[in-house]
């Protein structure tokens, strides 16, 4: 139950670490704001590291440009500046402004590996973004300091995109760099003395750094005019101390990470 209540709060779209960052809902509605709520069946790894995964049905949620406000996965952001000539073909466009991201956690009977460990609580991260187009191309950067005690890190993500439109199905791929403060990297991958002691661990120290970098991929297919189907997959690759963690280097740890989702969503003109 604990389990589902975590996945629950960083889901009212989507549960995943950085994914948020480096994709949005593409909204093609001459109505201006737009909001697309539906279910979602999700399949993630247990936890970062992680070679099992859990599936869950969850609620899904995003939310376009209301009043400058836009939900998509476990962030709210608004725009507080916005301008340039468009998007697409021969335009650009630059939007800022601040943000806020939950972060899920870890809990230590997620693995016998963490035998020993405290559970990480889940984090949620204050900051801002900063996302461009030029042309085809976005670019995105987002940073934010945990303001609830999980890993009182910080964390910036750097991430370049695009839309493919094709006809009534849409596809948002992009490529995500992760990179943190020292706070977080050593909660999620490190081992200190009193846990080596206990789970047999080797003593592992991670300092600040890139720790993972993603390809992943939103698409949308038109039902009609109300209804969508979409499908969201990311695709992970731990990096530097970060792989080479005993926690990842554990029989039931991974040195990559997936997240795959598919669900049905109805779309309401805000």
């Amino acid at each position: 139950m604990k389990k589902y209540i975590l996945h629950f709060s960083c889901f009212l779209s989507l549960a995943a670490s950085g994914l948020a960052h480096s994709m949005e809902a593409p909204n093609d509605s001459d109505t201006g704001a737009v909001a697309n709520v539906g279910v979602q069946a999700l399949l993630i790894s247990d936890y970062l590291g992680s070679a099992d995964e859990e599936v869950s049905v969850l609620p899904y949620l995003s939310v376009d440009d209301y009043k400058g406000i836009d939900i998509f996965g476990p962030a709210i952001s608004y725009r507080a500046i916005e301008t340039g000539t468009g998007q697409g073909l021969g335009k650009w466009s630059l939007r800022v402004g601040p943000s806020l991201t939950y972060q899920r956690g870890r809990d230590s009977d997620d693995s016998d590996t963490l035998t020993g460990f405290e559970d990480i609580d889940g984090s949620l991260l204050a900051g801002g973004y900063a996302r461009a187009t030029i042309g085809p191309v976005g670019l995105r950067l987002d940073a934010g300091q945990d303001i609830l005690g999980g890993h009182d890190g910080l964390t910036v993500n750097a991430s370049v995109g695009t839309v493919i439109p094709l006809g009534r199905l849409k596809i948002q791929p992009s490529a995500t760099v992760n990179w943190a403060t020292a706070s977080h990297n050593q909660s999620f991958f490190g081992v200190t003395a009193e846990q080596a002691a206990i789970s047999g661990l080797d003593v592992t120290d991670v300092d600040s750094g890139i720790h993972s970098y993603a390809l992943s991929a939103v698409s949308w297919f038109e039902i009609n005019d109300t209804y969508s189907i979409n499908l969201i997959g990311s695709h992970s690759w731990f990096t530097n101390d970060a792989k080479d963690s005993p926690i990842l280097q554990a029989t039931d740890g991974a040195d990559t990470g997936i997240l795959v989702s598919v669900g049905l969503s109805r779309k309401f003109n805000l």
